[in-house]
């Protein structure tokens, strides 16, 4: 679409059960009447509700076990041209990775990640879409699809830096340099511009999706504090699957049916407030969608659902808040500098940090993410750490042994 705007990524995360696929066919569907939009979903099985194909969008099932495979006997191929390209080459000793063949493969976690997130990225570059709405799985998964490219790419410069990958010999008995190159480069490459996609919030925007039984507010600030620890903040909370009672129906009847349906009525008004309550910490937007009133067996059914996306379709929020150095006072040596990062929803009972040479690594509410910093504090030691009004702050003091003019 040469002029258009840039194409729009709406990633729907949730828990399970709370109806992430039926949000998404129906973001979709609604989002097809703006432009052309793309719906993705990723698993090894297809979800019977999108299987049919029948929305008014395009529609993709990445299988991450396929994407893997077709990867690696592509990459075979390749190493073993280059094998036999280099003079001398007796082949490998003891390991030799691409000994598989891509059927046998059946799981390979961060590479399946990466696929995932390139695949996806590729329908977003090719230009043919206004929108992408990608059905996202389940929490953990998620959190680990949107941490792989960053963690892959400092595991594979740390432990094998670029500059000694490409200073290696090529040739004689080096079948097995040549073969680990050949995996490592690309992989490096596809991690690290993954990883600018994955934090970049103009390209990449999550819809979150809640249900309001008992416990699942909860669980969603649990969940939504963790996002916030790796960057990321939605761009509007969905409240699905609600029933609407009319004042006719009378609660207060003993009939096991209607104690069911008054206990859930009471957990939805405590879910609304607890979401309103989470919704205004973030600054987002909280979207009501009711429970259906026939069981959904496909797409047209989800398409119909009755609920106001405009929101979410009608433009982005605010930004998420980025870190932020501070000047805390001093010069010189003397001088003290905060780093500040917004997480208003984190537990600061289960924040830890570390430092790892040009990065801060920030561990909490069960995840982990690795912040390069700012070219100030590469300079500067650790000096403490505190969590104030929903604020972590790093404090930071000049390195004497790097330090400019400190000699």
């Amino acid at each position: 679409m040469p002029g258009d705007a840039a194409t729009r990524v709406l990633l729907v995360a949730g828990a399970g059960g709370s109806g992430r696929t039926t949000v998404s066919a129906s973001l979709a569907a609604r989002a097809a009447a703006r432009g052309r939009t793309l719906l993705v979903t990723v698993g090894r099985v297809v979800d019977p509700l999108v299987a049919d194909g029948a929305g008014p969008f395009d529609h993709v099932h990445l299988n991450p076990v396929e994407l893997l495979a077709s990867w690696w006997g592509t990459l075979s191929s390749t190493v073993r041209a280059g094998r036999g390209a280099a003079e001398g080459d007796g082949g490998p000793s003891g390991f030799d990775p691409f000994v598989l063949e891509p059927p046998e493969l059946t799981g390979l976690a961060d590479a399946e990640h990466l696929l995932t997130l390139r695949a996806i990225r590729g329908h977003v570059d090719s230009g043919e879409y206004r929108t992408v709405v990608v059905d996202g799985p389940g929490f953990d998964a998620l959190a680990a699809l949107l941490t792989a490219p960053a963690s892959l790419a400092a595991y594979l410069e740390r432990v094998w830096p670029r500059h000694v990958r490409l200073a290696g010999s090529a040739s004689g008995p080096v079948a097995g340099t040549l073969a680990a190159l050949l995996l490592a480069e690309p992989l490096a490459g596809t991690a690290e511009a993954l990883a600018t996609f994955v934090a970049d919030r103009s390209a990449l925007e999550i819809v979150y999706v809640l249900t309001g039984d008992g416990g699942r507010p909860a669980r969603a600030r649990h969940e939504l504090a963790a996002l916030e620890v790796l960057g990321m903040r939605p761009v509007a909370l969905v409240l699905n699957r609600l029933i609407d009672v009319d004042d006719r129906f009378a609660l207060d009847l003993p009939h096991p049916a209607v104690r069911y349906v008054g206990a859930h009525v009471a957990a939805q008004d405590d879910a609304r407030e607890a979401v309103a309550e989470l919704a205004a910490e973030l600054g987002r937007p909280v979207l009501e969608l009711a429970e259906a009133a026939e069981p959904l067996t496909g797409l047209p059914g989800a398409a119909a659902l009755a609920w106001d996306p405009g929101p979410v379709l009608d433009g982005a929020p605010e930004p998420t808040p980025v870190p932020e150095v501070r000047r805390a006072g001093g010069e010189g040596l003397d001088a003290r500098y905060d780093w500040a990062i917004a997480l208003p929803l984190v537990d600061p009972a289960t924040i830890g940090l570390g430092r790892v040479e040009e990065d801060l690594v920030v561990d909490a509410q069960g995840v982990r993410r690795r912040m390069r910093l700012p070219s100030v504090l590469r300079r500067c030691v650790v000096a403490g750490a505190t969590y104030t009004e929903g604020e972590l702050r790093v404090s930071f003091a000049p390195d004497p042994e790097v330090w400019p003019n400190a000699r």
